[in-house]
């Protein structure tokens, strides 16, 4: 419980700065003209991609994620996000939910398509994930998210990204694209 206020907090926290930030910004008649932007992010991982949609729903009933990023830069752009994310455990009564760790990742983008309605992009970088439960004696890791998504009327983006770990078999996953880390599934709102 100690660690979910926690989060709660620092994401209060983040969204406050990342208001004021934006309200700094020159108003402009076109939202898509600002160099930065913010907004919500939520979603969920996936032990493995499939298009079975009874596994897609088992695996979004099991975690869930929830945090804020920025976006600065158009064309080439950087993406500095954190988000909680969030175990549901069920026991006989009820579910319970466990925030499981805080992660960070700082992605850097390239809009490969604008369609002015629609864009398409792809994006990489480094995610450091800090456990508030740990499980082992491991506090943190960092993985590297590779992935893809697509932007409709510039506020509602959508993220496919794979993690791969950054260990000592790193170029081996990275060659196979090895999904054993996971895939993360994102949609978010930019104000």
């Amino acid at each position: 419980m100690k660690n979910f206020i926690k989060i709660q907090a620092l994401t209060v926290i983040l969204i406050s700065v990342f208001t004021v930030v934006n309200a700094q910004q020159p108003i402009s008649e076109n939202h898509s003209n600002r160099k930065v932007k913010f907004g919500l992010r939520a979603g969920s991982d996936f032990s493995s991609p499939t298009t079975d949609f009874e596994v897609i729903k088992e695996q979004l009933n099991k975690n869930m994620q929830f945090g804020v990023f920025a976006k600065m830069g158009k064309k080439v752009f950087l993406q500095p996000e954190i988000y909680g994310n969030f175990l549901v455990e069920n026991d006989i009564v009820n579910k319970k939910i466990v925030a499981n760790s805080v992660r960070v990742p700082v992605l850097i983008g390239l809009e490969l398509l604008n369609l002015k309605v629609a864009s398409a992009h792809l994006m990489a970088g480094p995610m450091a994930t800090f456990y508030l439960n740990p499980v082992t004696d491991k506090n943190y890791d960092y993985k590297l998210q590779l992935g893809g998504g697509v932007e409709v009327l510039r506020f509602l983006s959508l993220d496919v990204r794979y993690n791969v770990n950054l260990n000592d078999n790193f170029k081996e996953e990275l060659k196979q694209l090895a999904l054993n880390s996971g895939v993360n599934v994102t949609v978010g709102i930019q104000f």
